[in-house]
């Protein structure tokens, strides 16, 4: 069955597959880490939101891996690329600087005090 998605195409996907990947592993460092007592430190990873209020630094790396494995897993589908809220196509631009984003900007905006990075 072929995509609706105009996003889909091979080259995206590998470049996001790998780029999901590696934040992947990242992020499950720092979570290891950060579990393990060591000196885990935040500076180094983009995250997707600001700290909700009251979110410890393992809440966080927790929520961001999970944000990671949702999307490496819509990757596979006709989802990957839009809003999970309102459907649109998010931005190519945003997409590559943050494979994982989930929303768009008006829709975070509505469903967090944090802005998303585009």
């Amino acid at each position: 069955m072929p995509t609706t998605n105009a996003y889909l195409d091979p080259t995206n996907v590998a470049r996001w597959r790998t780029r999901l990947m590696y934040k992947g592993m990242e992020v499950n460092g720092q979570l290891t880490a950060l579990l393990a007592r060591q000196n885990a430190t935040l500076a180094t990873i983009k995250l997707p939101n600001e700290q909700e209020p009251g979110e410890t630094r393992e809440e966080k790396l927790r929520r961001y891996l999970k944000q990671v494995i949702a999307a490496q897993r819509r990757l596979d589908s006709d989802a990957y690329g839009k809003c999970q809220t309102c459907g649109t196509l998010l931005p190519l631009g945003a997409l590559d600087d943050a494979p994982w984003l989930e929303e768009c900007g008006p829709c975070a905006a509505r469903s967090s005090s944090v802005a998303l990075p585009f």
